[in-house]
Order: C-alpha cells, then structure tokens, then sequence
C-alpha cells in the first residue's frame, strides 16, 4: 500500500479501477476493491499491512459497476466485513431495477456482479464510522456515492480528475443521467473549492493533491 496522508492509503494489487484504504477510531475501510480477478492480490496486501491499518471492518462502495464492486462478496466473506451501498445501485444488483443504458444491461447480464448479504444501503448522507463520511453524488450510476476522509475525497467515476485537482465531465457512454452526472461535478468542484479538500482519488486517474485555491 501506499501512503497518501495520515490513516489513508492506495492499494498496490488493485485490479480494473483504483482502491484504498482508510484506518480511524478502531475501524477500517476498502474503497472499492475492484475486479474478482484481483482480489488474491487484494487479501494478500490487506493482510501483510494489517499492522498498519487494523482489521478490515467496512468495504465501501462509490457505485456498482464490476470494475469497482465484483470483488466486494468474496472479500466481505474472507473478512466479515460490513459492506456499503447506495440504495438506488443495491436495487439494480439485486434486480429491482434494470441498468439504465443498454451497455450496462448487456455488461450485468455477461458479467453479474452480486449484491453482498446484509449491505448497509446508503440513502443521504451521513458517516460509515467517525472521520469518514458519504453523500450522494448520482448520474454516473443512479446510487453514485463519495466519501470523504478528512482532507482526502473519494469521487469513483462521478468525474474525471486532472493532476491539478480540475474535474470534468466522465466518459459519455458510462454516464446514466448526463445533467445529473453534470451538477455532481459542479457539487464536487465546490466541495473542492471550500477547502476541506487536499487530495483527490478517482477510480481511474492518478491521485491529485489540491493547490489552495483563491476566494
């Protein structure tokens, strides 16, 4: 794992999108474990690090695409970990829902992802323990989630990340809902401006450390 600030790593072994690691108040969460085909190497790194961060409690998910969530049931069940959904992208895994654009019902139906027994489903926003907190950030996917750990802001696919920090729209034909996928991007950019923000994970571009910016 690599340090990004106090308590808050990037996983080595990840696979199809990016994965952390935060550690605080007796607990401990993955972002976004990635792809099954990498989990191997994701149990492997949690444990040889386990000294560092603590047991994993709590696997939190931005959203339910495969590349972010296909591993989350096999490492709940090598863990017992508590997993964290949206509820709008729960009821999709679970078949409530259809996907909303065809790429992604062909994808679910090729590659399913299964929805981990007793998922804590996210409505709102709140905290998944004390310091790391989550709010809704739809439009990529309808139960689209950020996190935030202290100065540290997980945005998964809600938008693209430049080294700087600059967001922008996410590739087209993954995005479900285009105006609300665009006021997302204008909520992160003004949790970004606000200061409580020094570095930025996505799921696919590499971490940007935020330059304080002018009122």
């Amino acid at each position: 794992m690599r340090l990004i600030a106090d308590d808050c790593y990037q996983l080595d072994q990840q696979k199809g999108s990016h994965g952390f690691v935060v550690a605080g108040a007796g607990r401990a969460a993955v972002i976004d474990p990635g792809l099954s085909s990498g989990f191997d190497g994701v149990i492997a790194e949690l444990r040889a690090d386990e000294a560092t961060t603590g047991p994993i409690t709590d696997i939190v998910l931005t959203h339910y695409d495969l590349d972010h969530a296909q591993a989350a049931r096999r490492l709940q069940e090598a863990l017992g970990a508590t997993v964290w959904i949206g509820a709008a992208d729960a009821d999709i895994l679970r078949g409530r829902t259809r996907p909303r654009t065809v790429f992604r019902r062909v994808l679910q139906r090729l590659v399913p992802v299964a929805l981990p027994d007793g998922a804590e489903e996210l409505g709102g926003s709140g905290e998944v323990f004390p310091g790391l907190a989550y709010f809704p950030t739809p439009g990529h996917t309808p139960g689209h989630y950020a996190y935030q750990w202290r100065g540290v802001l997980f945005t998964g696919d809600a938008a693209r990340v430049s080294a700087e920090g600059d967001l922008s729209d996410f590739l087209a034909l993954f995005i479900d809902d285009k105006p609300t996928a665009a006021g997302t991007v204008r909520l992160l950019a003004e949790r970004i401006r606000s200061g409580s923000v020094e570095w930025v994970c996505s799921g696919h571009d590499a971490v940007a450390g935020v330059a304080p910016r002018s009122s």
